[in-house]
């Protein structure tokens, strides 16, 4: 027996040695091996890149399509637009006459177009320059124009997913503490596509304060100061910012060395670039991937395949990467990041020096140490490293399970989570299949964990899960956590309306007080619900119960929301009014309307209220603000707003007309504009308007909600010689006590107020408001007067400036500087 073995060890210890010496000769002659095995050249193609070699993405990108290419034997020819320098429409005819020059008919079969720019040019000269050649594109910021393109019976290719959203989500993990997330790009497409996800994506956060910086409207100096402003304990989202407003172009490590040395918050990414130049880390496309598959869908064009049956491939691989010793510095916890994630300047180890030789010499250690086993260990020894390696598999699958759990489950509701729900309705289910989407976002939740703490807040989302599993049980209902008190239950073979036995079961249980102690609460919730019709993307449908649900929360709340068609026009109508805007900001096309504000002693115009409207036809100002306010944009109107008064006070001024003050509105979203006070400051000196020609009105709210931003900005106001005017007021708050320590200059009397107590029997109200005012010094003004006895009875009343159509609508520039009243 013992001879046996003996033969049995040896004959394993000189095959372990045999396997040694062909690993390390395969370890060596790799490269040389992956070089013979290149396929002959067949095929020739053309790729156009719409950046050049100095691009970020270029290394990747060119490496992606080398590997797929070289291994399908086909050649090609790089052309560069450099369109991040040269983007006009006379730079595009330059590149189109010297690219016409240069191609020869019949010289290539294939296309292939490198990021947005590339894909424009491609599309607008397809007929002359590649009449009936297959095109290929990949990196399309722009998801409309993807989709656009793959409609296209010669075109295919892929959209560039930037993963924005797992990476917010990882960002919260691994910042528990920070609740202020500020996101820096530019103005270009995909500039535009960060901005749109990252504040869309805010509504998951409502703990959370979502604000940007917009590099393409500032100078280095103005963008500079604005990273200062960053607060410290906010994270910044590095996005595409590589222009400013003076046409000037910087490379991404310029950028990110700038951010780094004048902010100390950390640094993600959703795209590469960055490296050694203060960037943590981040989460963006495996671009390498993404062109390494454009090559091989060009092989198989090549090869055969229809090109109008390749569909448009919306997402490919991600690459999660971060900077050990950066992440070591932050004090972060590791176990947050997920599977794959690849840390850079870690310290090598001995598998990293020697990683191409272990296996041999461990082969040659194995061999050695086999030999002494089976010499010096007897039968029950062997016996018992077995069960000591089956004890240790079967812990390590249950921790592939454990993981495997954390991965796919929210660990404090014990229910899938956003990406497992996520990857189902993608992956999982086409426009043909039958089924229903409800998303539930719990009323007021914020209140709730400010005033009751996060355990409580913990335990309600708890007694919310066990609600749900108690009405939706079996294989056709799926429970998902879709952000922090929204929820999105997945209903098989079924299309649910709003007075649906399951909703009202649903909206019925929610509404039971939940115990808390000695107490109990009741909750509400808005639903939203999304039905299959047998041509929209399952993963369009989430986004339209989303939309129904902030139509339930916007009704009121607590209540249902089914998406139907008047939504759908109602999106149609607001997507119409996006691009009108994005327009009008891009091609001048906003004006101002002056309405003058009459003092009642004088009876002469004494200031006027700026209102500012669309060139464009049939939008107006109750459409285009609330898309604004939703979409982040109001403080670009809120800049253009400013400049186009300025300018307007200069040229009334070189004129020779008399200048009165006119104020400006100021949204509680242009707190975030940390740089708007200096922009003020920079356009009064430019063109010499003094400070005091120009008033801002503030809602009552945006006094009330007291913050350190607020009250900041309100006091370089008033160091400018800024009068500051409360508009709206008596609109929402009852109490006149806070007016004693606001700093306000000037009282705006809703006319919701005067249309309800400018009235016999009523009036002495708007008297005694009018009294209190001037005891407390302010000025009054009163809004919305309409008729001749208001008038008079408001003069009686001693107001001080009347403002409304009784004297005269808003007019244009022109007209107001010389209105005088009748």
């Amino acid at each position: 027996m013992k001879k046996r073995v003996r033969i049995i060890s040896h004959t394993i210890s000189i095959l372990c040695l045999i396997a040694a010496v062909f690993l390390l000769s395969f370890a060596v002659d790799k490269s040389y091996k992956h070089d013979c095995e290149l396929t002959e050249s067949v095929h020739k193609i053309l790729c156009l890149c719409s950046y050049n070699t100095q691009y970020f993405t270029y290394e990747p990108q060119v490496t992606g399509l080398q590997r797929s290419l070289d291994e399908s034997g086909i050649d090609y020819d790089v052309f560069f637009m450099d369109a991040k320098k040269y983007g006009t429409e006379h730079d595009i005819k330059v590149f189109h006459d010297f690219l016409k020059d240069r191609m020869r008919p019949g010289e290539y079969e294939a296309v292939i177009l490198g990021d947005d720019n590339a894909l424009l040019f491609g599309m607008k000269y397809q007929e002359e320059l590649f009449k009936g050649l297959p095109m290929v594109f990949f990196g399309i910021n722009d998801y409309d124009l993807a989709t656009h393109a793959a409609q296209n019976q010669y075109i295919t290719g892929f959209y560039e997913e930037t993963y924005l959203d797992v990476l917010v989500e990882l960002t919260s993990k691994l910042f528990p503490d920070s609740r202020k997330f500020v996101a820096i790009h530019d103005e270009t497409v995909a500039g535009r596509s960060d901005e749109k996800k990252f504040y869309a994506l805010s509504r998951n956060y409502p703990d959370y304060d979502f604000s940007d910086i917009d590099t393409s409207v500032l100078s280095n100096k103005e963008f500079i100061q604005a990273v200062k402003g960053i607060p410290s304990d906010a994270v910044i989202f590095f996005m595409n910012c590589y222009d400013d407003k003076e046409g000037n172009i910087y490379t991404v490590n310029s950028r990110a060395k700038t951010i780094s040395r004048n902010s100390s918050c950390p640094i993600i990414r959703n795209y590469p670039g960055g490296e050694n130049h203060g960037v943590l880390g981040g989460i963006y496309m495996d671009f390498e991937n993404q062109c390494y598959l454009a090559g091989q869908t060009v092989a198989k064009i090549l090869d055969g395949a229809d090109v109008s049956k390749i569909p448009l491939v919306e997402i490919t691989d991600s690459r999660c990467a971060f900077d050990w010793q950066m992440v070591k510095k932050y004090k972060l916890n590791t176990s947050v990041f997920q599977k794959g994630t690849i840390f850079y300047n870690k310290p090598a180890t001995i598998f990293d020096y020697y990683g191409r030789i272990l296996p041999a010499m461990g082969l040659i250690v194995t061999a050695l140490l086999i030999t002494i086993v089976f010499l010096n260990f007897s039968e029950a020894a062997g016996k018992r490293i077995n069960a000591e390696l089956k004890a240790s598999r079967d812990g390590l699958i249950e921790s592939e399970a454990q993981l495997r759990y954390l991965v796919d489950y929210d660990e404090v509701l014990d229910i899938f989570n956003r990406r497992t729900i996520t990857n189902f309705i993608t992956n999982e289910l086409s426009p043909a299949d039958k089924y229903s989407l409800v998303i539930i976002d719990i009323d007021g939740f914020k209140n709730l964990n400010e005033s009751y703490g996060h355990h409580v807040a913990d335990s309600i989302l708890q007694y919310m899960v066990a609600v749900f599993k108690g009405i939706c049980t079996g294989d056709d209902c799926k429970i998902a956590r879709y952000g922090g008190d929204e929820f999105i239950l997945y209903f098989k073979d079924r299309n649910l309306t709003p007075d649906d036995e399951l909703i009202v079961k649903l909206m019925d249980a929610i509404h039971s007080p939940i115990p808390l102690g000695d107490e109990s609460l009741v909750i509400t919730a808005s639903f939203g619900i999304a039905n299959s019709d047998g041509q929209t993307l399952p993963e369009r449908q989430v986004i339209n119960a989303e939309t129904a649900m902030y139509f339930a929360k916007d009704s009121g709340k607590n209540r249902v929301a089914l998406y139907d068609s008047a939504m759908k026009k109602k999106d149609d109508e607001e997507s119409h009014v996006k691009a009108k805007l994005q327009e009008a900001f891009d091609h001048d096309g906003f004006y101002m309307v002056y309405q003058p504000q009459i003092n009642t002693k004088t009876k002469k115009v004494s200031g006027f209220e700026a209102l500012v409207r669309m060139k464009e036809q049939g939008i107006y100002p109750g459409q285009f603000i609330p898309v604004a306010e939703r979409n982040g944009w109001i403080w670009k109107i809120g800049r253009i707003t400013t400049e186009l008064v300025i300018k307007q006070l200069a040229s009334w001024r070189d004129q020779g007309l008399k200048l009165y003050p006119v104020s400006i509105n100021f949204s509680s979203n242009q707190l975030n504009d940390y740089g708007y006070i200096d922009f003020m400051k920079e356009l009064l000196d430019l063109y010499k308007v003094p400070a005091n020609l120009i008033e801002i009105e503030i809602t009552e709210g945006l006094f009330l909600a007291k913050s350190a931003l607020s009250d900041a900005i309100f006091k370089n106001f008033q160091e400018m010689g800024i009068k500051l005017l409360m508009d709206d007021f008596g609109t929402g708050y009852s109490s006149l006590g806070y007016l004693t320590y606001i700093p306000v200059d000037v009282i705006k009397l809703d006319k919701s107020l005067v249309d309800t107590y400018l009235v016999d029997g009523k009036d002495s109200f708007i008297k005694d408001i009018i009294r209190l005012m001037h005891d407390l010094g302010k000025e009054m003004i009163i809004e919305g007067v309409e008729e001749e006895w208001q008038y008079e009875r408001l003069k009686e009343f001693e107001a001080d400036i009347i403002q409304g159509y009784y004297f005269s609508k808003p007019l244009p520039a022109d007209e107001a500087i010389t209105f005088q009243p009748k």
